[in-house]
């Protein structure tokens, strides 16, 4: 089964912060480009890791979200600011694609 990762990138002073909700991972960069291509090789490092364990092992790795508060709170945020404001946005909502399609 291939699923896409939920993911939000925020401005953290004069850089950026973003994380993947759907598997805890966080990374900073000092643009939204940069801090995306770091999330989305951070997020391909992990898989290609999880890819050596067991399958029970990778199940319990590939559903490990961020806490439920941190979502909501990302959620909300997306919900108030993500439709307003184009790329200059503070708050953006994406999804990465895993090159490789996940079976568990």
């Amino acid at each position: 089964m291939s699923q896409g990762f939920k993911c939000y990138a925020y401005r953290n002073g004069k850089g950026w912060s973003a994380i993947c909700t759907d598997l805890d991972i966080a990374v900073d960069g000092k643009s939204f480009e940069d801090t995306k291509e770091s999330l989305t090789v951070s997020i391909e490092l992990y898989l290609d890791g999880i890819d050596e364990l067991p399958p029970g092992e990778q199940r319990r790795f590939l559903t490990r979200k961020s806490p439920l508060h941190l979502r909501a709170k990302l959620a909300v945020l997306n919900a108030v600011h993500g439709g307003i404001r184009a790329r200059s946005a503070r708050l953006q909502q994406f999804t990465l694609q895993p090159h490789a399609p996940l079976f568990f």
